[in-house]
């Protein structure tokens, strides 16, 4: 047998090991503790605007607190609706 038939039988062993092997790997999840502890990233909420009734992320939300709650936007147009309606 030449050289190069020993290293291509080589190589093909070779990726057919990685094929074998990387199909078998568990995927892991990129942040096991949040998952593990059941909570969520802030972002990952969705909030529905009280105005147009849009879901929102907390994150990219626009937020205004009134008597105590908080609540979520999807703009400041829906917010400055929201606050005249409430008598602000």
């Amino acid at each position: 047998m030449s050289p190069i038939r020993i290293i291509i039988i080589a190589i093909l062993v070779y990726i057919g090991y990685r094929l074998i092997v990387g199909g078998r790997r568990k995927k892991t999840a990129s942040r096991p503790a949040d998952r593990e502890s059941g909570t969520l990233e802030q972002d990952d909420i969705l909030e529905e605007d009280p105005v147009c009734k849009k879901l929102v992320p907390r994150q990219q939300a626009v937020q205004f607190e009134h008597n105590g709650t908080i609540h979520y936007f999807c703009s400041k147009k829906c917010c400055k609706i929201y606050r005249k309606n409430q008598g602000e």
